[in-house]
Order: C-alpha cells, then structure tokens, then sequence
C-alpha cells in the first residue's frame, strides 16, 4: 500500500494524542506534564510541515517534463554546484556507456532544496500549495473548513509562533527583567483543540488536493 502525505500528517497527530494522554497521568515531576504538552504541540505542527513535504516531493515525482512543472516549482532556486554534480555525471555515464537517467538526478536536487524549507506557516504553506501546482490552495481550504482564510492565517500562524517559543526560546517566559526562571503556561484542553483544529486542516487541505491537481 503506497504512502501518501495524510498518513506523514496523521502519524504526527496520533503521536501528539499520545503525548497528551500520557499527560494525564499521575507523574513524578509536574513539569514533565507540560513538557508533554509542549511536545505535543510540536508534533501537532510538524504534522502541516510533513503533509506539505510529501506533498511537493509527490508531486514532484509525478514531473516528467518541462510542462509538467507548476510556475512556482519552475521557478526554484537551485544550488549551481548540483548542476555541477549532474554534468559530471552525465559525462561518466556516457564514458561507462550506461543509462543515468537525468531526471532523477532533477528530482533528487530538488528534494535537497527543498529540505532546506518550512512549510508551516500560512505563507509557508500556501507555497508548498503553489509548488504542488495546486491553485488557490488556502481559499479552497477556508471553503473547506467554512470558515474565512483570515482565520485560518491567525490561528495557523500563532500555533507556530507557540511552536517557535518551545523550540527555540525553550518556552521560557520573557520578561525585561527577568528575577527568577518561568514557563509559558500550557494547558492540557488548550493543546488538544490545537491538535484536533490541526487534524481538521490537514484533512480540508487533503480533500483540495484530492479533488484537484497533482497527481
């Protein structure tokens, strides 16, 4: 059975629910509790993060030619050194007489690059929705969802700035002058409407992909 970017998606959200269910339990340090539920949010946004990269590498994939490229795929960057790396190649595959298949050299340079990218924002995303050659990705989404895109960009976007505070600021607690070490505060129902609006979004963009473009 072939994988497809819902089950990246999903795996993340079930890894999530299992966090927080473990966070119910009766635990030796209260502060492992709501380092679950950090943790669990996390994964909640990884889950768009992961969707989209499938997605884009799927498509991608599907590329045979040039007028399969979506423009915005057309358009990406790629390091100079790579094209470098494929001439070389090509030249050592006509000296050994043998077939090397450029394309996947293509697609392979891509998938590097596109490493190098987060697709979690609503900026982010609606990019990676662009890549995959999918046309008015968010407005189809909202459509979805019934809910206006201005509502998916604000909560989308604070649950990654949340993500943000965790990963890179540790979710400590700002503070001009800071006298002792606080966390962000992190409750358990909060979290878990994150997750589930999350799963929501992920699935409303899975159904905007299955009714339109890539392959």
């Amino acid at each position: 059975m072939p994988f497809h970017p819902i089950n990246a998606a999903n795996a993340c959200v079930h890894r999530a629910r299992r966090l927080l269910a473990f966070a119910e339990n009766q635990l030796p340090d209260p502060q492992i509790r709501g380092d679950l539920r950090r943790s669990a949010l996390v994964l909640a946004v990884t889950a768009v993060d992961s969707y989209m990269h499938w997605l884009v590498y799927r498509r991608i994939s599907a590329v045979r030619r040039e007028g399969d490229l979506p423009k915005v795929l057309a358009k990406l960057d790629i390091p100079f050194s790579d094209f470098a790396s494929l001439a070389d190649a090509t030249l050592r595959a006509r000296q050994e007489d043998h077939n090397l298949r450029p394309w996947v050299q293509v697609k392979n340079a891509v998938q590097r690059r596109l490493l190098t990218e987060t697709f979690q924002s609503y900026d982010q995303v609606g990019t990676a929705l662009s890549l995959a050659g999918i046309e008015k990705g968010w407005s189809k989404t909202a459509n979805a969802l019934g809910i206006k895109q201005g509502d998916i960009k604000t909560r989308l976007n604070q649950l990654v700035h949340r993500r943000n505070q965790i990963v890179h600021e540790g979710d400590i607690k700002r503070s001009s002058r800071p006298q002792k070490l606080q966390y962000n505060d992190v409750g358990q129902a909060e979290v878990s409407a994150d997750v589930d609006w999350i799963e929501q979004l992920v699935a409303a963009i899975e159904q905007v992909v299955a009714t339109g473009n890539p392959p």
